[in-house]
């Protein structure tokens, strides 16, 4: 689901799975509340799906993505095993993000690295990523890759040009931007490969123009000039 994904991305892009945790509540507590373990008729898969999001919740993983999960499969008429087994990975999957995204990661960040993961972009590539963003939250770009992929760009070529927009400073608004004009490209009937492609490198001229101004001494045209101290 390319637009939820991006949704996840936050900023102006609203992120559903934030958890709301009331003051003296436990983590742990509020995601048993929240589940709609009711609505599951089969008493051993009710049972597992609070063991899950029980244990997410005790690893200080974001347990709202799981409960959402929950929510989908009873909304699609799932049945109680697939529900459990679509939870059961999805734990697996913020885990592994939780990992290759260690030290700096916010529930955000995991949600985002955990659509990637099920994409198929690879643990090493999270790793990679947080290696050339340590300081800064990595929500969009995920959500942005992972939304390339599913839109039909290989994952080689995502992969590539994202990483390249990481490097050279790309900002969040741009990597979201980004997204949606590929989306839109691949839905007028450009090929997927070749609208990411256009659309990264009219980014990166961006990006490049930028910095040799810079370089320059210039001042950028959004950046009024200072008064000079008398």
């Amino acid at each position: 689901m390319p637009t939820l994904t991006l949704r996840r991305a936050g900023l102006v892009l609203c992120s559903g799975f934030a958890l709301a945790v009331q003051p003296f509540t436990s983590p742990m507590a509020s995601a048993q509340e929240a589940a709609p373990f009711d609505a599951i008729g089969d008493d051993d898969a009710r049972t597992a799906l609070r063991t899950i999001i029980a244990d997410a919740a005790a690893r200080g993983l974001p347990t709202a993505p799981l409960v959402t999960k929950v929510r989908e499969g009873l909304a699609k008429k799932a049945t109680p095993d697939r529900i459990r087994t679509a939870t059961s990975a999805l734990a697996d999957r913020l885990a592994l993000a939780a990992s290759a995204l260690a030290p700096a990661r916010s529930n955000d960040e995991l949600a985002a690295a955990a659509d990637a993961l099920q994409a198929g972009i690879p643990v090493s590539t999270l790793r990679d990523m947080r290696k050339l963003w340590p300081g800064k939250p990595l929500t969009v770009p995920l959500g942005v890759l992972a939304e390339m992929v599913q839109s039909g760009v290989s994952r080689t070529v995502a992969t590539r040009r994202v990483r390249e927009l990481l490097v050279k400073g790309a900002s969040a608004g741009q990597f979201a931007n980004l997204g949606t004009v590929v989306r839109n490209d691949i839905a007028s009937g450009l090929a997927p490969d070749a609208a990411m492609e256009l659309r990264s490198k009219g980014v990166m001229s961006l990006l490049n123009s930028q910095a040799a101004g810079l370089s320059n001494g210039l001042v950028p045209a959004s950046t009024p000039p200072r008064p000079r101290n008398k």
